[in-house]
């Protein structure tokens, strides 16, 4: 959706779809995520989103931020923002030994990674792929990327879309649990998905035994080809390209990650691991938000 801004001097073209609206007026009192009513103006278009201008040359980017987003969370956004209602949840506070249990989180990640159970977890994944290979391929002509990933999803998983912190939970030895996020990525086109939220994240690894890893699956649909991998949210790759922000989350909340680039893991040779003094400086961040 543009928005065309005539100056005197010059004429400015501003993306104006949800993701890129800071609020909807002040006068738009009734505006609820049940009664869609409103308006904005000009100064409630984002210049910016993220340190992204809001200009043509960067539209692509953009729109593929705002497409690995859905309408229902830009809405709750939208009516927080504009009517200043109460935060739809705390943020998360761990006890000492749950912070305890957070920061060992890297060791078990590393620890898990040489388990049995793991590599039996990624073959059977793998094996889902493969026999879903001409559904995701087809999926992939989909050009719409939260509904493409949300196909995806569902093929792997075979139940509809939780929306949760993960996708995929499996038992591990000794009481602990794998918890598998799922996501898919086209070769050649520029992503830059959500990765997970930082509060949910957290109680969960204030778990004894929990591991979280991402399960990702990269289509290049000119080749027909699909490669997948997964790997510990504390992998070097992964950690050097998740970034923080709150534009998805509530005044409470300690906001959201998103991905870069992580396409490095399909490299022929690469090997999983965890960046174990670069896991807990992340987590200690994290938890210092």
């Amino acid at each position: 959706m543009l928005i065309c801004i005539v100056r005197q001097d010059r004429l400015d073209f501003l993306l104006s779809n949800a993701t890129f609206l800071k609020k909807i007026s002040h006068s738009s009192h009734n505006l609820r995520v049940d009664n869609i009513r409103g308006s904005f103006l000009g100064h409630d278009i984002m210049d910016e989103y993220e340190g992204t201008p809001n200009r043509p040359e960067y539209f692509d980017k953009l729109m593929s931020i705002h497409s690995e987003f859905t309408w229902k969370e830009n809405l709750a956004r939208l009516v927080e923002a504009t009517d200043a209602i109460e935060a739809r949840a705390i943020k998360f506070a761990p006890t000492s030994a749950g912070l305890k249990i957070i920061l060992d989180a890297p060791t078990r990640a590393a620890a898990a990674l040489n388990l049995p159970r793991i590599a039996q977890i990624e073959r059977e994944l793998t094996a889902k792929v493969e026999r879903h290979r001409g559904e995701l391929l087809k999926n992939a002509k989909q050009d719409n990327v939260n509904l493409r990933g949300n196909s995806i999803e569902q093929l792997i998983t075979g139940q509809s879309n939780a929306h949760g912190l993960g996708d995929l939970t499996y038992d591990l030895p000794d009481n602990g649990a794998l918890i598998v996020d799922i996501k898919s990525k086209l070769l050649g086109l520029a992503s830059a998905p959500k990765a997970y939220n930082i509060d949910k994240m957290l109680d969960a690894l204030s778990r004894p035994g929990s591991v979280f890893c991402f399960y990702f699956i990269q289509i290049d649909a000119s080749r027909e080809r699909i490669s997948s991998r997964l790997v510990s949210i504390f992998d070097p790759v992964v950690l050097s390209v998740t970034g923080t922000q709150k534009h998805w989350s509530g005044r409470e909340s300690r906001g959201a990650t998103q991905l870069g680039d992580f396409s490095k893991i399909f490299d022929a040779g690469y090997r999983p691991s965890v960046d174990l003094q670069g896991a807990k400086v992340f987590l200690t961040k994290l938890i210092e938000l």
